[in-house]
């Protein structure tokens, strides 16, 4: 099996391939792990259950937070840096809402008061009156999961431009490189904003968006922070090395932003008025990420088909945003299905493209 991409949602299918017994994987990327140009190195790290007024990716989305803590117990290295995560960047009457909406879905979430939030976080100066709590939500390291989600697939990672796929008679047989064509009967994408490129080789039109995403990392500090918060114009976390991420109002863009050092700067200004602390907290670096953003938000998992409706064989689709989330279950449910053809209800509603889901593929 070839793989394409080496981010997090790449790792999961590595991870779970090898555990469905696939002995030779080969995965192929431009960006290593913990590359700063990847998206996974700059992702916040909170792994949620929310999608309002959608209720199949909240479910999917819920499976996931479910199954992250098997894959840690199950991979050595692998830990959660904190567990339940704070909202409260909606005013009062949506915020009831989507607490309620999401509790009739069976998600582990409530309304939490202001009493209750000074005692989960201690420091924060001005806490607001309510805030939704997810008890559930995890913060993950995103680099170091990747990292040993690789390590436990035992796979081969190569770094290494992907140009285009070799597809004949509707057949994918394997990708050309700079250098060379390397072949294979199952090639898994796992591109990123790479996707539309790397499609476009084999006459699919697929679309997507993205917005560049600035976090600010300060300098290590004590315990300040036990979960992540979100409020209406920023969201910040504390990670295993004990620095605050910041970012600004949640999937700001700042593409236009003329200077961002300037930005990040400001992002742990605000962020030091936030916080009962007295030492120096200080701006160590940040990151720009863009941010891959399938056009209609979900997920797109799964196989291809050409113009005629037929299916493309020898190729398989995964790409989404918040990967942190949605990596483990894209990875495992997807394998399932190019093992054995079978796809889970789960991701049943997340098709790469639009088809009439009455009709079965043409396999050719």
């Amino acid at each position: 099996m070839i793989i394409v991409g080496a981010g997090i949602v790449g790792a999961s299918f590595a991870y779970h391939a090898h555990q469905k017994g696939v002995n030779q994987i080969t995965v192929l990327s431009s960006d290593l792990p913990g590359d700063k140009n990847q998206a996974t190195t700059n992702t916040w790290g909170w792994v949620n259950g929310y999608a309002s007024n959608d209720k199949s990716y909240a479910s999917f989305r819920q499976a996931n937070l479910n199954y992250w803590p098997e894959l840690i117990n199950d991979i050595s290295n692998l830990e959660h840096s904190s567990k339940g995560a704070f909202i409260w960047d909606l005013d009062e009457k949506e915020l009831h809402q989507t607490i309620k909406q999401h509790q009739s879905w069976g998600q582990s979430v409530k309304i939490s008061t202001k009493s209750e939030l000074q005692g989960y976080l201690p420091n924060l100066i001005n806490s607001p009156a309510l805030a939704g709590f997810g008890m559930d939500d995890l913060a993950i390291e995103g680099v170091r999961a990747t990292q040993e989600l690789f390590k436990a697939s035992e796979s081969k990672i190569i770094k290494v431009n992907v140009k285009e796929l070799v597809c004949e008679n509707n057949m994918v047989k394997g990708v050309r490189t700079d250098d060379e064509i390397i072949y294979d009967n199952e090639v898994v994408i796992t591109a990123g904003l790479g996707t539309p490129d790397l499609l476009s080789t084999i006459d699919i039109h697929f679309e997507m968006r993205s917005s560049l995403g600035l976090l600010a990392y300060t300098n290590p500090l004590p315990s300040l922070l036990n979960h992540p918060i979100t409020g209406f114009d920023f969201h910040a976390r504390q990670d295993d090395k004990g620095r605050l991420i910041i970012g600004g109002r949640f999937d700001d863009d700042v593409s236009n932003v003329q200077n961002i050092k300037e930005t990040a700067e400001k992002l742990v200004q605000d962020m030091a008025t936030r916080l009962n602390y007295n030492g120096k907290m200080i701006l160590d670096y940040f990151t720009l990420g863009s941010r891959p953003l399938p056009i209609d938000g979900r997920p797109k998992i799964g196989r291809l088909v050409n113009s005629k409706g037929q299916k493309i064989n020898g190729i398989y689709l995964a790409v989404m945003h918040s990967g942190i989330t949605n990596a483990p279950l894209a990875g495992k449910l997807g394998i399932d299905e190019v093992i054995t053809g079978k796809r889970n209800n789960l991701i049943q509603d997340f098709f790469p493209q639009t088809f009439n889901k009455s009709e079965n593929f043409q396999d050719v």
